[in-house]
This record gives structure tokens, C-alpha cells and sequence, in this order.
């Protein structure tokens, strides 16, 4: 997970599927906010401390480090605040694949559900856990998934495709 931990985030619904999990696994937590401190002492209630790493603000090039290293990406978000979450395209653009939540807003568009990643319902602990489970566990899915992450990046989020698709928008105004 990458990002200010803030309510909107659902890094608390994240810490609850997480400790469900059955696969062995970590979480790691880069970024900082209000919630710090109380997302915290919920690991250590729910006894995955051990487990849980927050490793406060990570800079860019920590950033790209930390997503060539991770199987998977996590966006839980939970309320429309969230209105597109770039992290995923970073995540994306490294081949990986991304759990994110059904939210009416940009979110589902990024990474799409059975072809980037895996979609679940806004704070629905049980469903990102099942979610994780099957990436975590599914290594041929979570590669394909990955290289489909990064080719869509490349194809449908780039500089060049977003400029042509604006121009196109603003040219055929009535």
C-alpha cells in the first residue's frame, strides 16, 4: 500500500483482510497520515505486527524500488474521495497487479477487474481477503495480470495517448 493514511484510504479495511489471510505474507505500509498511529495498534491488537511494516514517506526512486519488489498492489479505498488513485499506475506500469475496490468514481477504470487485477466492494474485509488469497497463491494469474497491468499503462495511460484523447475532447466541443 502507498499513500497518505487518511480515511478514504480503507488502510484499516486492509489490516483486516490481512489478518485473515492464510497465506504466509507482509504488508508494508509506505506513506504517512492522521491514521498512523491508530492503524498501528490495530495490527498489534489483531496480532500481525510482526508482520505489518509502515515505512512513513518513501520517495520516488524508494517508490520504484519498493514496486519492483512487491508481488501485488493494494488500493482499498472506500469512499469517493478517491477519485482515481495514480499509485496504480505506478504499480501498473511496474507489472504488477492491483486489488482495488468498486468505488463510483475513476478507480475501477485504472486497472480493470479479471484483466489487470481483481475489483472487490468498498470496505468488504472478506472480499479483499479473498482477493489477496488468490493473487498470493496464483502465480501464473498474478504474472499475467502483471504484464497485462504494464501493457495497459503503456497503451491507454501514456503521455502521448493522453494528450491525443484531450485534444480530441476539447476539438469536438459544440
Amino acid at each position: 500500500f502507498t499513500g497518505r493514511l487518511v480515511y478514504y484510504k480503507g488502510a484499516d479495511v486492509l489490516l483486516e483482510a490481512f489478518a485473515d489471510l492464510k497465506t504466509n505474507a507482509e504488508l508494508f505500509f509506505a506513506g504517512t497520515g492522521v491514521l498512523e498511529p491508530e492503524l498501528e495498534a490495530r495490527a498489534e491488537a489483531l496480532g500481525i505486527r510482526e508482520r505489518v511494516h509502515f515505512l512513513g514517506r518513501r520517495m520516488t526512486p524508494e517508490l520504484r524500488d519498493m514496486f519492483a519488489e512487491c508481488d501485488l498492489f493494494v488500493l482499498p479505498s472506500v469512499a469517493n474521495s478517491e477519485a482515481f488513485g495514480i499509485v496504480q499506475l505506478e504499480a501498473m506500469v511496474n507489472g504488477k497487479p492491483v486489488i482495488n475496490t468498486a468505488l463510483p468514481t475513476g478507480v475501477p477504470l485504472v486497472s480493470l477487474d479479471g484483466e489487470t487485477g481483481l475489483t472487490v466492494p468498498p470496505s468488504d474485509a472478506a472480499a479483499l481477503t479473498a482477493a489477496m488469497e488468490k493473487l498470493l497463491t496464483d502465480d501464473a494469474l498474478r504474472m499475467q495480470y502483471g504484464e497485462a497491468a504494464r501493457a495497459r499503462v503503456l497503451r491507454e495511460f501514456s503521455l502521448q495517448t493522453v494528450m491525443e484523447k484531450t485534444r480530441s475532447v476539447l476539438l469536438n466541443r459544440e
